[in-house]
């Protein structure tokens, strides 16, 4: 073939050019197959992402990143914070008016979901929503750090003076142990919180620790080992037996979204890195019942009374409820009342800040 191609030119030119066209099109249809690749790949991940709603908005020095882990739980955009090494995850709304900030509670599948029910139902309002979510839980980096008491209340009071900047400060709602957390920063710093409003506060007890040991019933395995069995004990099984027995009263179940969205969050890397400091008690406040008792804030404090569905004991509330500044609503509920009585609970809030902060459109009436 070669010796008859150096004898005609013009035939080994012709085959030169089929075998060039040839190869052509074999790379055309590899590039094809790759496009198509490519394209199946990004629109399944655009459908991922907007099946997830999840929104990123980033400032200058904020990162912005793709969230497959976590679905957006509220429906608003999430934002990050760079914090020393690591980043933090808010949500957020615009509005006008004073910012209502809310921070969810500390527990193995906590996020800024907890919070959703009563975000929901304050939200018909114009007023700017700030959701914060912790280190190491929800959207947020999960650092392998010792996770503390001070290293919470120092995230709090940088997303307040950095990001939030209140003038007058904020009225903040926090659920449990971040309600107790939001009462430090609020005592050490007034001028970034106006009121507090606490849901099922941790601390105001005998024990401190107690919630921790509560929910290590959900992993009941001892410290140093929870990592090895954690994704087996956090089974959509087992967290809504946890919640059935825990949580929530019989009248009103389970909700399947709160389960769902637990596990999801259970399952995000690193998750597991701050169940060791909660279940030991290290992310407890020692003189919880101190702090809130300093506060000159108004305070609402919100808690559930159904026997046998009690996270941790209230025997010092009293001590709280006789100080002018703060208002004790108990209601017949599991330790999430906001859960089971969203519209009573907002519609208290509502009347809170009428009654204390002579504020009557800070959240319009139901």
């Amino acid at each position: 073939m070669a010796d008859q191609d150096e004898r005609d030119p013009k035939e080994s030119r012709r085959r030169r050019r089929e075998r060039g066209l040839e190869a052509s099109r074999e790379d055309k249809a590899s590039r094809g197959l790759l496009g198509q690749a490519g394209r199946a790949a990004g629109l399944t991940a655009a459908a991922a992402l907007a099946a997830y709603g999840v929104f990123l908005v980033g400032a200058k020095r904020s990162r912005q990143r793709p969230v497959t882990e976590l679905p957006n739980a509220l429906g608003m955009r999430i934002e990050y914070v760079p914090w020393g090494d690591v980043h933090y995850a808010f949500y957020s709304r615009e509005g006008e008016g004073r910012p209502l900030v809310f921070v969810h509670s500390i527990n193995v599948a906590a996020s800024a979901h907890d919070m959703r029910p009563l975000v929901r139902a304050l939200a018909r309002g114009d007023r700017p929503i700030f959701v914060l979510e912790w280190v190491g839980f929800g959207h947020s980096d999960r650092p392998e750090i010792e996770y503390t008491p001070e290293v919470m209340e120092d995230q709090l009071e940088h997303f307040l003076e950095r990001v939030v900047r209140p003038a007058g400060g904020a009225d903040v709602i926090g659920l449990s142990l971040g309600a107790t957390y939001a009462a430090e920063v609020a005592r050490r710093r007034p001028d970034l919180v106006r009121s507090l409003v606490a849901l099922e506060p941790a601390g105001l007890g005998d024990d401190p620790a107690e919630l921790g040991r509560l929910w290590s019933k959900l992993v009941f395995v001892l410290p140093g080992v929870q990592r090895a069995l954690y994704e087996r004990l956090t089974t959509p099984e087992r967290l809504f037996e946890f919640a059935r027995d825990q949580l929530f009263t019989p009248e009103f179940g389970v909700p399947e979204e709160y389960v769902e969205y637990g596990v999801e969050s259970a399952r995000v890397e690193g998750a597991a890195r701050p169940l060791d400091d909660f279940v030991n008690g290290r992310l407890f406040v020692k003189d919880a019942m101190e702090t809130y008792l300093r506060l000159r804030q108004p305070v609402l404090v919100v808690y559930g009374t159904a026997e046998n569905r009690r996270l941790s004991n209230a025997r010092r509330l009293p001590e709280l409820e006789e100080r002018p500044n703060v208002t004790v609503v108990p209601l017949p509920t599991g330790p999430l009342p906001h859960w089971e009585r969203a519209a009573e609970v907002a519609e208290r809030v509502r009347r809170f800040y009428a009654e204390k902060l002579g504020d009557e459109t800070a959240v319009p009436s139901a």
